[in-house]
């Protein structure tokens, strides 16, 4: 079996990377959407400002990987972050850094900086492996218990 503990990051790294001030916010926002959703980095930096429907607390995902559209749901702080983030703007790139949109680069970049060398995937596969382990769980729990001779 491949050892993947590199692959993965605490909850505390996380909520620390998501706190320090000294990382933009739009990609403080970044990391925070591939913590939460079933996403990929690309499929984030593409949103534009018309895809958050922050009121709705909805994601548009045009042209995912998968092909066609889908909507997936954001949790109130992201959809607060999200607003803060577009402000006034009615179109453009969702992610910006200075007036330009964010790239893969700057968000893979700060991520390693920040959590001492992870990979921004340890966010997506940390999540993946959590919920492929509470359905697990929940598997085992629904067992009936087996009789031991």
């Amino acid at each position: 079996m491949m050892d993947t503990t590199h692959l993965l990051v605490t909850d505390l790294e996380v909520d620390m990377a998501l706190a320090d001030q000294a990382v933009p916010p739009a990609v403080r926002a970044v990391w925070q959407m591939l913590w939460e959703w079933e996403v990929r980095l690309d499929e984030v930096l593409a949103f534009d400002v018309p895809d958050a429907e922050v009121d709705d607390r909805l994601v548009v995902l045009r042209d995912a990987k998968e092909g066609g559209v889908y909507e997936t749901g954001i949790t109130a702080s992201a959809a607060g972050l999200l607003r803060e983030l577009i402000g006034t703007r009615t179109e453009g790139p969702l992610f910006t850094l200075n007036g330009r949109r964010l790239t893969k680069a700057e968000v893979v970049t700060a991520f390693r900086e920040v959590t001492g060398g992870r990979t921004v995937h340890a966010l997506r596969f940390t999540r993946q492996m959590k919920e492929r382990g509470a359905a697990r769980l929940s598997t085992v729990a629904e067992r009936p218990e087996e009789k031991t001779a």
